[in-house]
């Protein structure tokens, strides 16, 4: 890692899903799963899923305002990470699927903000997601767990 992608900040929340790892990529890649956010308008992709490095696609939030990003990394069925570009810093967001002992997966986001200027967006990173990761994460994975009850078939792109 250089000095460039140390992150200024970083915040990481786990969370414990009955659905399998490989379930729970598919849906949290599946890009029209995104809109299921309140906070989201629509979403504008160059594909169907967010599982290939070099995928654009912006995201409309609800009462104006865009968020252009990148799919940086993938590890299929395991690990993706999203960079959101800014002025000389990155907002990246890594998703890890890991298999439970017992049977399910451990579903983990780590939000990291990088880069020269990263201390101009610290504030505004902080407020986003400081206190409501924890939250984000426990109603991602009660979607996940109630799409992986109604089978993988019924979920929309689902790859077969």
């Amino acid at each position: 890692m250089t000095d460039a992608q140390r992150p200024l900040w970083e915040k990481e929340e786990s969370v414990e899903a009955k659905a399998p790892p490989a379930f729970a990529f598919r849906y949290w890649t599946n890009v029209e799963n995104m809109t299921a956010d309140p906070g989201i308008e629509r979403v504008e992709t160059d594909g169907p899923f967010r599982d290939r490095p070099g995928m654009r696609g912006r995201t409309h939030l609800v009462g104006g305002g865009t968020t252009d990003w990148v799919v940086a990394e993938v590890e299929p069925d395991r690990r993706f990470v999203i960079d959101v570009g800014l002025s000389d810093a990155t907002l990246r967001f890594e998703l890890r699927f890991e298999e439970r002992v017992g049977g399910g997966s451990v579903l983990t986001q780590r939000v990291s903000l990088f880069g020269p200027n990263a201390s101009a967006y610290l504030e505004g990173v902080e407020a986003g997601f400081g206190t409501s990761l924890r939250d984000g994460m426990r109603a991602v994975r009660d979607r996940i767990d109630e799409a992986a009850a109604r089978g993988a078939a019924q979920m929309p792109g689902a790859k077969a």
